[in-house]
């Protein structure tokens, strides 16, 4: 494939996103894991473009590629099939070298343009779109890796398999026509293709180097890996924000100060301990002055690769500051939007124009018939911007715009992010007052939209022909105990998955059809105005997360539980057993850390979680020290470092203690990922947070 010249006129992937807790928030960069070198005195500076690397990927995009060449700049700007790289999204590595992040696209071969100036090259079929997308996508080589796989335009069904290189896959369920699930086989370590092979007549979908197998921790999230402890033990330290090796970070096996294992990392940010008394279950705890520290718990894997985050830049003691003042922050180039526009159409005796809204009872005196439109929602916790916003038409009401224009329906046209959704709309009676109620009757879904950075995306007709009038029961059966404080709340929720498109969540204004809170479980929450999981949602499935929280604003402590997958319209759909919530033992609340250092908490009532996940704050908001424990285990130890030179002790003062439980699916802790580490991967959670003293 070569690339054209022309003239034209006047959640980083793999990065470990630890979720924010306490203020904390990071910003996280794109890294290209590639050395950068200096141009040559004889480069090539005109513009061109010779690949892709790697060449292809998920149809959801999100993914990071390094386009390779010449006459690359910081002001390039990278086109992949038709949709425009978010400006952000650009990293330039040197003049042949730009790290981007992929826009979401059509299953397929796609051009890719690089515009610098009023330069302009196009390398045709440079990146082809994947019809799978792996989640996640890497683990160990013993296999029993979790997946989900969502497909774009697949057709999944019962019988289907799924083999991963030439091994098939495990424990396959077939959650709708877009998703499926497995457990990884074993396998030898490197890249895989995925492919699910359809039963009915032997249709393979095939993602090429979609999972890659690795024999240590997880080289690009870091975590535990390697297999049993076996008189030896590798650690690698990191920095968590640039994933530079953190040479000199101090590195101890067990508590005592004494032992022969302990030291510092190398320029790479490693060192290996030896000895026949190193087997597992092993403890270590790994610290850098102006670093949180980090303690892995009661593990039993020989190689070990843990992440410090630096403090605050503006907290940061005089001693952490080369210069004695706070970083100035960093520019950078910005995000667009898109707009999405169409009409709603309403079928009736009307070929060629808009008809009556027949199916929404007529209004009486003080109402009126009101339809609103909405993009999918990544993910529930990520919002959307204001579909309102940007002079958007979002509220559509039943009279035709004086335009001047045919319309077929009735037009709106919404804000949106740039991506891969679908786009919704809810139609109903509404009081016309301000903030009036709204009554849904009927809704319409468009499927498959794309959008880049920028773009409007015209003609998306909605069909508004999906009745409201199902309902779906939630029981959330035995709980576990209360503590004095909490939790005292029920929040349950019911959200329509459409696998790589996104969750509907629909509401309007302060209105929440998919949300109920009560103060108890004595019966069954029943979610009313529900659609039929046909028609143009026929793959879609319920995700249903129901919690019990504490106060009216969801908060700690709090037990949940996720069940995804539910098909169960017009039915009772029984939830799990909650986590028991974790209660302070030693030190109890406001009193000071006990004399051997080990923090003890218990959890009382529901199943063990797979791992507690403790993270201590100080006084200042600074994440002190973090520490992985597997769910068996109810204390971790907090040595005194301070005679370690160059370290000190935890600051005097309040101590913010959390623990965190969390159950996931296909979880070993000797194989622990930090990509585990977000919350999209548990199936349940408990959390508490307790104020000590130091």
């Amino acid at each position: 494939m070569a690339a054209t010249s022309l003239a034209v006129g006047c959640d980083r992937p793999g990065a470990i996103a630890l979720p924010d807790a306490a203020g904390i928030d990071a910003t996280v960069p794109i890294d290209s894991g590639v050395p950068t070198f200096s141009d040559s005195a004889i480069a090539n500076t005109s513009l061109s473009l010779d690949r892709v690397v790697p060449s292809h990927g998920p149809f959801v995009g999100g993914n990071q590629v390094i386009l390779r060449g010449t006459g690359f700049t910081d002001d390039a700007q990278v086109t992949i099939g038709g949709r425009a790289v978010q400006p952000a999204d650009h990293q330039l590595i040197d003049s042949r070298r730009l790290a981007v992040i992929v826009p979401a696209g059509d299953v397929g071969p796609a051009d890719v343009e690089v515009q610098v100036g009023d330069e302009t090259v196009v390398l045709e079929d440079g990146y082809v779109y994947d019809a799978l997308y792996v989640d996640p996508s890497r683990g160990s080589i013993a296999g029993g890796t979790f997946v989900t796989i969502t497909g774009s335009g697949t057709t999944f069904a019962t019988g289907d398999s799924v083999v991963f290189g030439r091994m098939p896959c495990t424990n396959v369920t077939v959650v709708s026509e877009t998703r499926i699930t497995c457990r990884t086989p074993a396998s030898s370590a490197g890249e895989v293709d995925v492919t699910v092979l359809r039963a009915a007549d032997g249709h393979m979908d095939t993602a090429e180097d979609a999972f890659e197998y690795y024999d240590t921790s997880d080289p690009l999230n870091g975590g535990l890996g390697g297999g049993t402890i076996s008189g030896s033990l590798n650690v690698t330290v990191v920095d968590w924000l640039s994933d530079a090796p953190l040479e000199g970070a101090f590195v101890i096996v067990g508590q005592d100060l004494d032992t022969p294992h302990q030291g510092l990392t190398n320029a790479l940010g490693q060192i290996t301990f030896s000895g026949p008394d190193l087997v597992g279950p092993l403890t270590v705890h790994v610290a850098k002055d102006c670093y949180q520290r980090t303690s892995v718990v009661a593990f039993d894997a020989s190689d070990v690769t843990v992440f410090l985050r630096m403090w605050d830049p503006l907290t940061l003691p005089e001693r952490c500051r080369a210069d004695g003042e706070p970083p100035p922050p960093t520019g950078g180039r910005g995000r667009n939007l898109s707009f999405v526009e169409g009409d709603l159409i309403w079928r009736g005796p009307n070929e060629y124009g808009p008809n009556p809204w027949a199916n929404i009872p007529e209004p009486r005196e003080g109402w009126e018939r009101v339809a609103y439109v909405y993009t999918t929602v990544r993910e529930i916790g990520l919002a959307n911007p204001d579909p309102a916003g940007g002079g958007a038409h979002q509220r559509v009401i039943e009279v035709l715009p004086d335009d001047g224009t045919q319309h077929l329906g009735y037009p709106y046209r919404i804000l949106a992010y740039p991506r891969g959704m679908a786009v919704y709309a809810l139609a109903g009676l509404q009081e016309r007052r301000t903030g009036g109620r709204f009554i849904p009757y009927v809704m319409g879904v468009a499927r498959s939209v794309l959008a880049g950075p920028g773009d409007t995306v015209s003609g998306v007709d909605i069909v508004m022909d999906i009745p409201l009038d199902h309902y779906v029961d939630v029981d959330l059966g035995v709980l576990p105990a209360s503590t004095p404080v909490g939790p005292n709340r029920f929040r349950v929720q019911a959200f329509l998955d459409l696998g790589g498109e996104g969750l509907i969540r629909r509401q309007v204004g302060a209105q929440d059809f998919d949300t109920l809170r009560r103060y108890d479980a004595a019966r069954d929450f029943r979610f009313v105005s529900q659609p039929a999981l046909s028609g143009t949602i026929a793959d879609g499935r319920y995700r249903i997360t129901a919690g019990w929280f504490t106060g009216d604003a969801d908060g700690e402590p709090f037990t949940y539980a996720v069940v995804n997958g539910v098909t169960a319209v017009d039915e009772t759909v029984p939830m799990p057993d909650f986590l028991g919530v974790p209660m302070a033992v030693a030190p109890s609340v406001g009193q000071s850390l006990p004399a051997d250092r080990i923090l003890r908490w218990r959890a009382e009532g529901g199943p063990a979680p797979d791992l507690y996940w403790l993270l201590i704050f100080s006084e200042d908001g600074n994440l002190a020290w973090e520490m992985f424990v597997p769910g068996s285990v109810t204390e971790a130890p907090m040595p005194d470092l301070s005679t370690i030179p160059e370290l000190f002790d935890v600051p005097d003062g309040a101590i913010y203690w959390q623990v965190r439980a969390a159950s996931i699916p296909g979880f070993d802790f000797d194989e622990l990922s930090y990509a585990q580490l977000s919350d999209r991967y548990w199936s349940h959670s408990a959390r508490n947070t307790f104020i000590v003293q130091r």
